[in-house]
């Protein structure tokens, strides 16, 4: 049985106009921690705005809004989102991402000239398609961000429509190999659009560069399931003081349901992946990172009752035991009647150098005087 001690919960940015959701938490090589996540252009969640971060130099006990910056600022025509952000040992900074773009709100208008099929209530956009995948790099600690770079993640299909196309999470940082090689840790499909490949189902993969980030490839599918049934996506990647990378992937059961997640493993660096196998973890998606000690935590979402963020300690990263699991933070939904009232979680975790753990993930807080909650940005330290 595992207790956290000396448990902060602390709000980390909240904006009362713009949903803000889908974090990824790295500590930079000067000491402080940034917290990048995804702003929506409103207040609902729909997955089109525009990737941020904010700073704390305290170790997440308090965030500077001050420090608030917009990485990629969305346009009329198109945004990004699931953002993902690490570290690189030259002190390079990257963030990839998804990138969609849409028609708001009509192209088409009646003969009264007015808009003809406007945006669903309470969206701003309509028509809403991912056009692919982009990096960005920062050389001065996120002080300035050089223009999004395209992804190559052929033969998986970058563009088209969820799910089948590419995507990841804020907990799907970039791991670093010894030999200078980057993994970009994925999910898609090799179909595109409303057409995929009879009977696909989404696979985990990783893309490899060896040019710091300025090129992609792909290098291996993680797990993928040939009959069609299981789907893998959203995984957290690490890799442990051994060498060897663990992944634990959010798992889908045909014809939908949420499966407890899945982890596969290499010992390659990421050429080759073990069959993946079932832990006792229900939750998702994840995050993995080894701790100071030689474990190995896991970090998640818990979308059902009782809802929050968990997480689960392993000593080697490759078994895992319901024995170990304990709660971060509790709750946090809203009530039904608000719009994806359940979207919480999305948890990334990292440890300071006094083993202090810190993990960031959304919520929804009250929103002022308005009627409905909003979605925002918490980090919880803690240590165990």
């Amino acid at each position: 049985m595992i207790t956290p001690t000396e448990v902060e919960h602390v709000l980390a940015y909240q904006d009362s106009e713009h949903a803000c959701n889908q974090g990824s938490l790295i500590k930079l090589s000067n000491g402080e921690l940034m917290l990048g996540f995804n702003m929506e252009r409103g207040l609902i969640h729909s997955d089109s705005g525009q990737s941020c971060f904010v700073r704390s130099s305290d170790g997440g006990r308090s965030w500077d809004p001050s420090t608030f910056r917009v990485v990629w600022p969305w346009t009329e025509h198109g945004g990004n989102w699931d953002c993902a952000f690490a570290q690189t040992s030259d002190g390079t900074i990257l963030m990839h991402t998804r990138v969609c773009s849409f028609i708001a709100p009509s192209a088409l208008k009646d003969g009264a000239d007015q808009t003809l099929g406007a945006p669903p209530p309470g969206r701003v956009e309509r028509l809403k398609r991912q056009t692919g995948y982009a990096i960005l790099r920062s050389d001065d600690l996120g002080g300035t961000w050089g223009e999004p770079v395209p992804v190559n993640t052929a033969p998986i299909a970058s563009e088209g429509l969820m799910p089948y196309s590419v995507g990841g999470s804020g907990a799907g940082h970039i791991v670093e190999l010894p030999d200078g090689g980057l993994l970009m840790p994925l999910h898609g499909s090799i179909g595109r659009e409303f057409q995929p490949r009879e009977g696909e189902t989404l696979r985990c993969f990783v893309l490899r560069s060896d040019d710091g980030g300025a090129n992609w490839e792909y290098w291996a599918t993680v797990g993928y399931d040939p009959g069609h049934i299981l789907g893998w996506a959203e995984q957290g990647l690490t890799r442990l003081a051994n060498g060897t990378l663990v992944s634990m992937m959010r798992t889908s059961v045909k014809p939908s349901r949420n499966d407890n997640m899945w982890i596969a493993h290499s010992e390659d660096d990421g050429a080759s992946w073990s069959p993946p196998r079932r832990t006792p973890l229900w939750g998702f998606p994840p995050d993995l990172i080894q701790l100071q000690d030689g474990r190995v935590l896991a970090v998640y979402g818990h979308r059902k009752e009782p809802d929050g963020v968990r997480g689960c300690v392993s000593e080697d990263g490759l078994t895992w035991d319901l024995e170990h699991e304990f709660e971060i933070r509790s709750g946090g939904f809203a009530d039904p009647s608000v719009a994806m009232y359940w979207h919480t979680g999305y948890p990334s975790v990292v440890q300071l150098d006094d083993g202090t753990i810190v993990c960031a993930y959304h919520e929804y807080v009250p929103n002022g005087e308005a009627a409905e909650p909003i979605q925002a940005m918490w980090t919880t330290r803690f240590r165990i």
